[in-house]
């Protein structure tokens, strides 16, 4: 049986998630993860039309609720959680290439002279074919299935037989939630810059769980300053993932260039001359992107969370 999933408000951006003031952590829990379930199934249609913006929203979605399921987790784990997280990667695959083609594949048409004429003809066959996959993944039965299973997992509530741990006001959830985390990521910041890319790649992963994180709970916090602050800090933690984005698009994409998306054949010789290229044209951008993530870290260390 179809399930009507909670869309998102008319007008409303994907980021916006309104709390009830005095909503307990349970109840916080199931609006955040019920509204994320309708964002996702608002995407489905686009992303079977094979539609970029589409897929990417559709991540995003993903994104969110598993890092949602990350914040709750003291709340929500038992075996169904985690079939539902093993599911969910599942369906992480199987978009994620069909977006990091997307993005390859703008790169070299504003780049023209990066890659011979059949290494660019590969990533555009590539592409195509991921957004195949991608389109394929959201009309089968177990995308269905998915959506119907989180939905129920939500409805039922087992999980609101809550730890002793979780505190039962979700503002005081967060709030501690929100502190824990953003002291773990200012110090996984120091050296931001002497970082490889896959110890950035975990930083920006902490990164984005608190700007997700911070976004679920933002409207618990009205207060003239705690709301304002809150604010000031996931408009520099947004700043600071922009240019996290960045190093970590183009190091993709440099991966992407040396290994064959989803192909048994051989790395060639066209292939490793086009990484190095790619490598070589972000150069200048990836300095500049760097020195906009160590000011947004900076920025990030001295802004406190709350004033009240």
């Amino acid at each position: 049986m179809k399930r009507a999933f909670t869309p998102a408000r008319k007008g409303a951006s994907s980021d916006d998630i309104i709390l009830a003031s005095h909503s307990s952590t349970p109840e916080a829990f199931k609006t955040i993860a019920g509204t994320l379930v309708g964002l996702m199934a608002a995407q489905q249609p686009p992303v079977s039309d094979r539609d970029p913006v589409g897929v990417h929203q559709m991540r995003i979605a993903l994104r969110r609720m598993r890092a949602a399921i990350s914040i709750f987790a003291d709340l929500v784990h038992g075996p169904e959680t985690e079939r539902l997280k093993s599911e969910m990667k599942w369906l992480t695959g199987r978009l994620g290439p069909a977006r990091d083609l997307h993005l390859m594949d703008l790169k070299l048409r504003d780049i023209s002279d990066v890659g011979s004429a059949a290494f660019r003809n590969r990533v555009a066959a590539d592409r195509i074919s991921a957004f195949d996959a991608a389109s394929r993944t959201v009309v089968s039965k177990r995308f269905g299935k998915l959506l119907d299973d989180l939905q129920s997992w939500i409805d039922a509530g087992e999980f609101a037989q809550a730890s002793h741990d979780v505190p039962e006001s979700a503002k005081k959830f967060a709030r501690h939630v929100l502190s824990h985390r953003a002291d773990r990521l200012i110090r996984k910041l120091d050296r931001l810059d002497q970082l490889d890319d896959e110890q950035r790649h975990r930083v920006r992963i902490a990164a984005k769980k608190l700007y997700y994180a911070a976004g679920f709970f933002q409207s618990l916090f009205t207060g003239p300053h705690s709301g304002k602050r809150l604010a000031r800090f996931r408009k520099q933690l947004k700043k600071l993932l922009d240019a996290l984005g960045a190093l970590n698009d183009a190091a993709v994409q440099r991966e992407l260039a040396s290994r064959p998306a989803n192909q048994p054949r051989r790395t060639t010789k066209a292939d490793a001359t086009a990484a190095q290229d790619l490598a070589a044209a972000d150069d200048e951008a990836a300095r500049k992107q760097m020195k906009a993530a160590v000011k947004a870290a900076t920025k990030l260390a001295d802004s406190p969370l709350f004033a009240d």
